[in-house]
């Protein structure tokens, strides 16, 4: 069976966030094997959730027209990354209260596994060419910035139909990339900040904010539909994690 370069950097991802675990929760005392289900319930918590959320997005396009129901959410392509955050999110809440862990303790504590793995996603999107970069380059950045997908798993030609304006040298902005490297910034520093004593939860609020205004600003340039009160699905999203985020970040340093 051939393997794609998204599951490989999905394996990545979780792989990342195993080592990361098997680190950190020895330091604050919790085991391992806690992380372990906590891994499980976001590895299946991700990609189902992904899947559910990609359907919900697509179901108006054409793309969506030309297969069944069932083959859109078990095909190998299309995985929409809030989808599989709310629903991690909640199975890994979910496991935290079974072991009594304090929820804004442990989202702390995973905050920068979260960033991480974001990065290797992210990348996954680079290297298997599956359409969620932006518009026309006209900057003539050179390669990671503006990139072109020819043997990607989207349609290179279709794109170049609706954006090159007849140019086939045409390159695309490379929008994963600008969100890998945010994501590893957001990493760097929510790993360096780990060991402070902040008030419980600021530590994954602040990145869910800086995240979910990255991710605001990014679709601009992506070619998402806007069909949630004239933005996109993931905008949207953004919009009311901001506002959650932002909210509870004021409240936990006032």
């Amino acid at each position: 069976a051939q393997v794609s370069p998204y599951g490989i950097t999905m394996a990545l991802a979780f792989y990342s966030a195993f080592l990361l675990i098997e680190r950190e929760f020895p330091r604050v005392g919790l085991k391992v094997q806690l992380g372990d289900y906590i891994l499980l319930a976001g590895v299946v918590g991700g990609i189902v959730g992904a899947k559910i959320a990609y359907v919900i997005e697509i179901r108006n396009t054409p793309e969506f027209m030309q297969g069944s129901l069932f083959s859109h959410l078990f095909s190998g392509a299309g995985l929409t990354w809030y989808g599989g955050f709310i629903l991690a999110s909640s199975a890994i809440i979910y496991i935290l209260r079974r072991h009594k862990v304090n929820i804004l303790f442990g989202m702390d504590l995973l905050a920068p596994m979260l960033a991480l793995g974001y990065v290797f996603g992210r990348s996954g999107c680079i290297f298997s060419g599956d359409g969620c970069y932006g518009g026309l380059c006209t900057m003539n950045w050179p390669a990671p910035f503006c990139m072109s997908f020819p043997n990607g798993a989207a349609s290179w030609s279709e794109w170049l139909l609706k954006h090159s304006d007849g140019n086939p040298l045409a390159t695309a902005i490379n929008t994963p990339f600008f969100e890998s490297a945010f994501s590893f910034i957001c990493f760097v520093f929510l790993w360096s900040v780990r060991k402070r004593d902040w008030p419980l939860g600021a530590k994954f609020f602040l990145y869910l904010f800086l995240h979910a205004l990255f991710r605001f600003s990014i679709e601009f340039i992506r070619l998402n539909p806007r069909d949630v009160f004239g933005v996109s699905q993931a905008q949207f999203i953004s919009i009311i994690l901001m506002m959650i985020s932002m909210g509870y970040v004021i409240f936990a340093f006032v």
